[in-house]
């Protein structure tokens, strides 16, 4: 987790581009990523666990429940649990400033998976990028963060943290409840959660 709280700090998704922009960063992002799951794999081996498996459909129950017993030290309550086989909605929760749609998220997804396929990514200005050995990786990763150097964000979205918003408020994705977010969307705790590894 303080690794994963460290990443963000050095590398914020917005900002003066003075910060923003570093060497390869959305290749970094794409490594750093592999090599937090791939270490999780391990650990899941080691202890005599499967393979853990991508989330690939958005509208399927999430199997696996999560309780924190945690807190968090802002209001000194605990995180949101999330139950087994739990459903994912759209977020709409206008009092935070925050509104993910699951439809929305489909399609940036397979925006980036037509762009890999393809070769290329489309710019904002309608130019095409290629996805060659020497740059595609980090045009890639700065697309899937969607940080500022995300080459057109209003087409290939913000589909890391619209994942992590979507399962951080699982458990009350309008704020009936008036409930926080869970573990998720924590960049201090979000690697305690198994879904971390399955987004």
């Amino acid at each position: 987790n303080l690794h994963h709280w460290h990443w963000h700090l050095v590398y914020p998704g917005d900002g003066p581009m003075s910060v923003v922009r570093k060497d390869r960063r959305g290749e970094l992002f794409y490594y750093m990523h592999q090599q937090m799951i791939a270490r999780h794999q391990i650990e899941r081996f080691a202890n005599g666990l499967g393979r853990v498996v991508p989330y690939s459909n958005l509208r399927e129950p999430v199997a696996e429940p999560y309780y924190p017993k945690i807190i968090r030290s802002a209001n000194n309550r605990t995180y949101p649990a999330r139950y087994r086989n739990m459903v994912l909605e759209d977020v709409d929760r206008p009092e935070d400033q925050l509104v993910v749609r699951i439809s929305d998220v489909e399609q940036q997804l397979q925006r980036v998976v037509a762009a890999i396929d393809a070769g290329f990514v489309t710019t904002a200005g309608g130019a095409q990028t290629p996805l060659d050995n020497f740059r595609g990786i980090d045009i890639l990763g700065d697309i899937v963060e969607s940080s500022a150097l995300s080459v057109n964000r209003t087409l290939y979205g913000d589909t890391h943290n619209s994942g992590h918003i979507l399962l951080s408020f699982i458990h009350d994705p309008r704020g009936e409840y008036l409930e926080s977010f869970g573990v998720m969307g924590d960049v201090t705790t979000a690697m305690r959660d198994p879904s971390f590894y399955r987004w």
